[in-house]
């Protein structure tokens, strides 16, 4: 039985979509949080961070003034650390599985996320995870540590992909 479950995929493929429709069944039970996109006259303006417990924040936007910044993106460390790293801490405690959407560039600036999430990713717990696709030192490691398995996320393979993850949130039961 895998512990860790890392889904990873090129931008747009569902992963978020994937882990929101996968979680359904066990919202009550599950632990941590998922980023939804800001659209706005078809365009991404940024992503809001929202955890299964209800609380949420704007955790990147275009034009937010912040002094942590990728790309375009100014980004809210205290959403990604009082909302997000606290929801992950929250779930080591109570929760099954801990799901993180996602673990990527925007979430490596915060010393705060990346210790909460090491401790949730070495635990006895399960870990639901979506990471960025494109090489990078940290997440890297992550698809590579003990006990976790990688799936790759295609347009062509949702479906497929979708049963697998039910299956194995179903042996949580």
């Amino acid at each position: 039985m895998t512990k860790n479950l890392i889904i990873t995929g090129k931008p747009g493929c569902g992963k978020t979509t994937l882990i929101k429709e996968v979680c359904l069944s066990v919202r009550d039970r599950a632990g941590g949080f998922y980023t939804e996109e800001i659209i706005e006259d078809g365009s991404r303006l940024g992503f809001v961070l929202k955890t299964f417990d209800g609380r949420q924040g704007v955790l990147a936007k275009k034009g937010m003034t912040s002094i942590h910044k990728l790309n375009k993106y100014g980004i809210d460390l205290r959403v990604l650390e009082d909302i997000g790293a606290d929801s992950l801490a929250k779930a080591l405690k109570e929760k099954e599985p801990i799901v993180i959407d996602e673990i990527g560039s925007m979430e490596m600036v915060s010393d705060i996320f990346r210790k909460v999430l090491m401790m949730c990713l070495v635990s006895g717990k399960r870990v639901l995870a979506t990471v960025r696709f494109n090489a990078q030192p940290f997440t890297d490691e992550i698809k590579k540590m003990k006990d976790t398995s990688v799936i790759v996320l295609t347009r062509e393979n949702y479906m497929e992909v979708k049963k697998e993850v039910r299956d194995w949130i179903g042996e949580l039961k």
